[in-house]
């Protein structure tokens, strides 16, 4: 008789965790439009395209995604992983550059982790996000928060827009010079993305 109390409570236990885990939906990173790092210098502009990235997305709370279902409590987790060494540029000698300054052979990943949505407007169907973070670059974490626009498509996968503005000192990174000081990088980069997340 105990032994068949011992076996339905777990097994009430194994049912009420299922259903709790099966809220959870998890998105991926499918689709890059745009996702790059902007920058200028004394003599000219230069961009570093994103092109090795992968991402996770995690839904808590909800199975069919919708505009209205979209809150600040919805978001269960986001972690953006970029790989150093597929930041390209249009000049090899400028990609070298922005690699090592990165100090990609130490630190070969800059990371963005959520730590939360602060803000959400919903218009349509789409959202304009407010959302803080934490960005890890050349080995130092930066805290940034930031403005998104989330648009629900039609197949059910969510995309989000927008530009940041960052320094590179906030991650310890002197902006470079070339031919003896003459060329001087800025300070100010601007990250600017467009990405879909799918099921």
């Amino acid at each position: 008789m105990k032994m068949k109390v011992i076996i339905s409570t777990l097994l009430a236990f194994a049912f009420v965790f299922t259903t709790a885990t099966a809220q959870d939906v998890t998105y991926n990173l499918s689709e890059v439009a745009e996702f790059r790092i902007d920058g200028d210098s004394n003599v000219r502009s230069w961009y570093g395209d994103i092109t090795d990235a992968n991402a996770t997305l995690v839904f808590s709370g909800i199975e069919n995604l919708s505009i209205d279902e979209l809150t600040p409590e919805a978001f269960s987790s986001l972690e953006i992983n970029i790989a150093v060494d597929g930041i390209e540029s249009d000049s090899g000698r400028l990609t070298r550059n922005l690699q090592s300054y990165l100090k990609g052979d130490d630190y070969p990943t800059i990371t963005f982790k959520l730590n939360e949505i602060t803000g959400i407007e919903a218009n349509g169907n789409q959202a304009n996000i407010s959302a803080d973070g934490v960005i890890n670059a050349a080995g130092v974490d930066h805290s940034i928060s930031m403005n998104v626009v989330a648009t629900l498509n039609n197949d059910g996968s969510i995309r989000f827009a927008g530009k940041h503005d960052l320094l590179m000192t906030s991650f310890d990174i002197d902006p470079p010079t070339a031919v003896m000081g003459t060329i001087r990088a800025r300070d100010e980069i601007e990250i600017i993305f467009d990405v879909t997340f799918a099921r």
